[in-house]
């Protein structure tokens, strides 16, 4: 199945770094779909090891995650998000940081995919 797609800067350095003599010998599409299983084996694995989260919790999460650029000082900085939220009461937020602050990387990304929908 051949699918037309936006060719971002990570995708263009992807490119640059596989690209072969002819579109036969190219590896983008190889290296790309092993990109995207290995995240996908991280989300799985990580998502198993995430906290239970209240309603409330969630919707502040949403809050903070919808319509944000994800980018790796978001994900450092994720616990510390839901204090700056307008939803939720002070304990709530403060309790929704500390779930959030023990958390890898992969498990914040992993519960960033979860409240977008795409986990």
């Amino acid at each position: 199945m051949r699918k037309t797609i936006y060719m971002s800067d990570p995708l263009i350095k992807l490119a640059e770094k596989t690209r072969g003599d002819s579109r036969r010998t190219s590896g983008f599409s190889r290296r790309l779909s092993e990109i995207v299983e290995r995240y996908q084996i991280m989300l799985d694995i990580d998502a198993q090891k995430l906290p239970e989260l209240t309603d409330s919790e969630l919707e502040i999460l949403g809050e903070v995650v919808m319509g944000s650029v994800i980018d790796a000082r978001k994900i450092r900085g994720l616990h510390l998000d839901p204090l700056d939220a307008a939803t939720g009461t002070p304990e709530e937020r403060k309790g929704l940081a500390a779930k959030i602050e023990p958390l890898t990387a992969g498990q914040r990304l992993a519960l960033v995919e979860k409240v977008e929908g795409q986990a």
